[in-house]
């Protein structure tokens, strides 16, 4: 895939990852709220793939990877890149780890979820601050037409 599709696909990520967090905090329908959760839960996951591909592939560009496929890694990465963030995409992104509890500890559901709702409530227009902030990137050095392979 070209970045130019990988960003629009994060766009439309984090666009329903804001949506679905300000439609859950304006209903009181506990079903409404419950599919809002769903949706937010599915649309982080597809975010933070999207954010790792992206990130690894900046760093092969620059010549400064080397090897991390963790979400962790890639977090610390975006940090190198000295973008001018804003308070809810620090707290966005400092709380980005909650999908892999959310994906492999099922468990611990419950407070999970009370994670995810403070996310939704408090940071979740931080997902377009960081797709805002990698578009500019990818565009600034000429990558949108570059392709991505996710074998590589």
């Amino acid at each position: 895939m070209q970045v130019q599709e990988l960003l629009e696909f994060m766009k439309v990520c984090a666009d329903r990852i804001v949506q679905k967090s300000e439609k859950y905090t304006k209903t009181y329908d506990a079903d409404e709220q419950l599919d809002c959760i769903d949706i937010v839960t599915a649309k982080l996951n597809d975010f933070v793939q999207v954010f790792k591909d992206l990130i690894i592939f900046l760093r092969r560009e620059e010549g400064t990877y080397k090897g991390g496929e963790s979400l962790r890694y890639c977090m610390s990465s975006y940090d190198t890149f000295e973008f001018k963030q804003t308070e809810a995409e620090v707290d966005f992104l400092r709380e980005l780890l909650l999908r892999n509890e959310i994906t492999h500890d099922y468990f611990n559901r419950e407070m999970h979820q009370q994670k995810l709702i403070w996310i939704m409530k408090n940071c979740s227009t931080g997902a377009k601050d960081v797709y805002s902030h990698l578009e500019m990137y990818c565009k600034e050095r000429d990558l949108l037409k570059r392709y991505i392979n996710n074998n590589a």
